[in-house]
């Protein structure tokens, strides 16, 4: 079960060939983010062991969308920005697969903001983990990374020891701080990215960015 000639439109869907045993199909995605092709081809070969054909299952995966919200929810607001929310929650692999999608969404000029809370149950690991997000975040190139929350701040120190990278770095200690930042930040056209485990409650930046834009 094979993914062949895979695309990402502006939006970071993907497209790709279906390369099955018992033949081959376009797929088209709806849903965000490239690691969505992965997912796919699990589904898909699930589908395949019940007896779906290539064709059907094709096209079953080019109908799927997201079947729980605040899960890389992507809204644009009337000046341009991107609001990309992902807020439902989060773990290391989740958070890497979400800065990806960030680092496609904020290209051609556009510039990238990660707001990004708490990655709970993770035990003795928390402080790497965070750390390790940080500095995936500055790779990524974002021009500014909000941590949100005590338990967050490694990411801060991940970001930082990252070297060339110049972003800023800012800690708040709620969504009311986070969009504070923001605030002063956003210029029209740019992506914003909020991650965290559903415990930080950090939809709440997303809904405040949007309603703040509203007409």
């Amino acid at each position: 079960m094979r993914a062949g000639d895979i695309r990402l439109d502006d939006l970071g869907r993907a497209s790709f060939r279906l390369l099955m045993p018992g033949g081959s199909a376009d797929v088209a995605l709806r849903l965000h983010g490239a690691h969505h092709v992965s997912n796919a081809l699990a589904a898909a070969a699930i589908a395949a062991e019940l007896g779906m054909d290539t064709q059907a299952i094709a096209a079953a995966l080019s109908a799927a969308t997201v079947r729980s919200r605040r899960r890389m929810e992507l809204h644009e607001r009337p000046d341009g920005v991107l609001v990309v929310n992902d807020a439902y929650n989060a773990n290391p692999d989740s958070t890497r697969a979400a800065i990806e999608a960030l680092r496609h969404l904020a290209r051609g000029g556009r510039r990238g903001f990660a707001v990004l809370g708490h990655m709970a149950e993770l035990g003795d690991i928390a402080d790497d983990s965070h750390a390790e997000v940080g500095r995936l975040a500055a790779q990524a190139g974002v021009a500014g990374l909000i941590a949100v929350g005590e338990e967050a701040r490694p990411v801060l120190d991940g970001a930082r020891a990252e070297t060339g990278w110049h972003g800023e770095a800012i800690a708040a200690p709620d969504a009311a701080g986070a969009v504070a930042a923001l605030d002063n930040l956003l210029r029209p056209g740019d992506v914003v990215l909020v991650k965290a485990s559903k415990s930080a409650g950090l939809w709440e930046v997303a809904d405040r960015l949007l309603a703040e834009a509203a007409p």
